[in-house]
């Protein structure tokens, strides 16, 4: 009988948890950028072996709102860490650990449900910099384990996973053994176009853009999708669409690219970009992106 349960990836934005799922899982199940609060909802990455199913719940960064949007992606993190078997928070070794990180495992403690850190990053941090900083962490009461792990290299992961398996309390199987998430396609087509979008326009555009499917048909062996993405300033708009239209010509390459191997299938892509003024504050525009408060 296997065993099963939920673990909540929590930590600061750009920490690394959309990374680590994606490595826990094997398969791109969420959108991965330098920028702050890419993630924007919970995203669960599962994974199914011959003894257990393990459903990691991705969470946005922690932040201070400043909109609806921020409003949403607050309650998506409560949510998140109610329920679960285990807490997985997720440093940045290369940034360092400060006072925001112990803040939240002391605020986690309260939910009474093991706590174990994962430092992520140590390909690119030297050790002299990382054991004081790990060291910080001998001081904090109510960690379990930590464990130190490069998930883009993917040195470390298959130990954290094994070992985080102790924690699952269940035997119910809660998704099908070749699942990895439980997003729809529409949904992950989405994130890829906005992944690529913050992406290629790289600095030149904050991270308040949207994607809209319109359209999503398969015909025969190929797929076409008719996508907007929605951005909240017309400033935005000559830099997202480029001169002559190479940025968003460059972004539906990529987008295209990442899509195809998402559905094994070849790809026909049309992007257009509108301005929705403030979007992240409108309701009526959350809930059309697929922004609602429902608890999972």
């Amino acid at each position: 009988m296997r065993k099963t349960g939920f673990i909540a990836l929590v930590g600061q934005a750009n920490a690394g948890k959309s990374t680590l799922l994606n490595s826990f899982v094997r398969q791109k199940v969420s959108i991965v950028s330098p920028k702050p609060q890419t993630t924007r909802e919970q995203i669960l990455g599962v994974w199914t072996d011959d003894d257990s199913q393990m459903i990691f719940v991705d969470t946005p960064g922690f932040l201070k709102s400043r909109n609806a949007l921020g409003d949403y992606m607050l309650k998506s993190i409560d949510n998140a860490v109610q329920d679960v078997d285990c807490i997985l928070v997720v440093i940045d070794g290369h940034d360092g650990i400060d006072d925001r990180e112990i803040e939240q495992i002391s605020r986690y403690r309260k939910q009474n449900v093991p706590i174990v850190v994962a430092v992520t990053k140590i390909d690119i941090t030297q050790p002299a910099k990382l054991m004081p900083e790990l060291a910080k962490l001998n001081a904090v009461e109510g960690i379990s384990e930590v464990y130190c792990v490069s998930a883009k290299r993917n040195n470390g992961v298959a130990e954290l996973k094994e070992a985080l398996k102790k924690y699952l309390t269940g035997t119910q199987m809660y998704f099908e053994e070749d699942d990895v998430t439980d997003k729809s396609q529409r949904f992950v087509v989405s994130e890829i176009i906005r992944e690529k979008t913050l992406l290629v326009c790289d600095n030149e555009i904050p991270h308040g853009v949207g994607v809209e499917i319109n359209k999503m048909e398969q015909n025969n062996s190929a797929w076409d999708i008719d996508a907007t993405v929605i951005l909240e300033k017309a400033s935005h708009k000559p830099i997202v669409l480029g001169k002559r239209g190479a940025m968003i010509k460059s972004i539906g390459v990529h987008a295209r690219e990442s899509i195809e191997k998402l559905l094994d299938a070849k790809v026909f892509l049309t992007l257009w970009v509108k301005v929705k003024e403030d979007w992240r504050n409108n309701p009526s525009m959350l809930n059309e992106l697929g922004y609602t408060n429902r608890r999972k």
